[in-house]
């Protein structure tokens, strides 16, 4: 799933959703990890919703968390969140910058407030089904 992560952090990036450094030093978009700054970042996380992947299907679905971080300001998040989530949401036939193939990308709800941090920073959070092409030895 990295490569996956990496391919979505590049996409954000390059529509101007952030900043993406792969070797996670430095930028603003994140993967796996939220890092004490900057303040506003996002940060793009694989969960496991216990579902089962089709062993006769060549796609997967995988679930993504999109968590932003903002400001004291609660607009700050909310409304990076909700540019990320216009921005995925209903995105198709679409290959990532990191060669994977992306068949659609439709969001569970609207965005929703987490709360804040222990430095009064606000963060938002969107989930989301990816469905990736997944050729595998016994898939095509």
């Amino acid at each position: 799933m990295a490569d996956l992560l990496d391919g979505l952090a590049r996409y954000l990036a390059a529509r101007g959703h952030g900043t993406y450094d792969p070797t996670g030093a430095s930028g603003s978009i994140f993967i796996e990890a939220l890092p004490s700054s900057p303040d506003t970042c996002v940060v793009l996380t694989v969960y496991d919703d216990g579902g089962e992947a089709d062993t006769r299907l060549g796609y997967d679905d995988v679930p993504l968390q999109v968590r932003v971080r903002g400001t004291t300001d609660p607009r700050v998040s909310r409304q990076l969140a909700q540019a990320i989530r216009s921005e995925l949401h209903g995105l198709g036939e679409t290959v990532l910058p990191d060669g994977t193939g992306l068949i659609l990308a439709r969001a569970n709800h609207a965005v929703a407030a987490l709360g804040t941090d222990e430095n009064r920073r606000h963060e938002h959070v969107v989930n989301l089904k990816l469905h990736v092409r997944s050729v595998t030895t016994h898939r095509v």
